[in-house]
């Protein structure tokens, strides 16, 4: 791995880590442990297999997976301390309040829908990736989507 390649997917691994911890120490944490276990394994990246991205965005999900694992206490929604990923709005207070009004929306979704959105918007995958990483058809991402737009519209005004 070289360092442009480091730096091209550096924000995706983070967003989509941080959006399924909700913790910015936490997912600085993991996606360190995602491109080192990327960087020792990288012999074993199969190019025919899946894109690069798919591949990093897959030992994302085995870290995130074992990450709560090893906490034994489930998924703590409720445990984040930082609201800002990266901290570009930590002084605005109206929008770090739309984030954080953000974060309680996306607590009220089952896991695999927050999946599907954090794949969707941070991991930066198309329907057919995500249908894939998640096995379900590409249709049914595509509706799963459309409806999760409409519920969270809703629930936002």
């Amino acid at each position: 791995m070289n360092r442009a390649t480091f730096e091209e997917f550096y924000p995706i691994i983070y967003n989509y880590i941080y959006y399924r911890v909700l913790h910015r120490e936490t997912a600085e944490d993991l996606t360190s442990d995602v491109f080192y276990k990327a960087l020792a394994f990288e012999a074993t990246y199969d190019e025919k297999k899946a894109s690069y991205k798919t591949w990093l965005l897959t030992i994302a999900r085995n870290v995130v997976a074992n990450h709560y694992r090893d906490k034994k206490d489930g998924f703590p929604l409720d445990d984040f301390e930082s609201l800002a990923a990266d901290g570009n709005f930590e002084d605005d207070y109206e929008k770090k309040e739309e984030f954080r009004r953000l974060h309680e929306l996306l607590k009220t979704l089952p896991e695999r829908k927050r999946v599907v959105i954090a794949l969707r918007f941070w991991g930066d995958m198309t329907y057919k990736e995500i249908a894939l990483r998640v096995g379900l058809h590409e249709k049914s991402v595509s509706s799963m989507m459309s409806r999760l737009m409409t519920k969270l519209n809703k629930l936002w005004h």
